[in-house]
């Protein structure tokens, strides 16, 4: 928690108030979401290369005239 804007003196975390003159604390920003990796890749990597890969097999398929099993 920053100090008191109004009068500089420090203060614990959990107070909403400054212990020295009762001026409103401000609230710590929210922390940002974090990105879900899998691997070390964002997780639209990982979908693009599913579906390339899904892509270029069913592409196989109808390209050869072989029937899928």
């Amino acid at each position: 928690m920053p100090n008191c804007p109004n009068c500089g003196t420090w203060n614990p975390d959990d107070k909403t108030l400054c212990w020295r003159c009762q001026t409103e604390l401000p609230r710590p920003a929210p922390p940002k979401p974090k990105r879900q990796n899998i691997l070390g890749f964002p997780l639209w990597v990982w979908a693009a290369l599913l579906l390339f890969f899904v892509a270029t097999s069913l592409g196989q398929c109808f390209i050869s005239g072989v029937p899928p099993a």
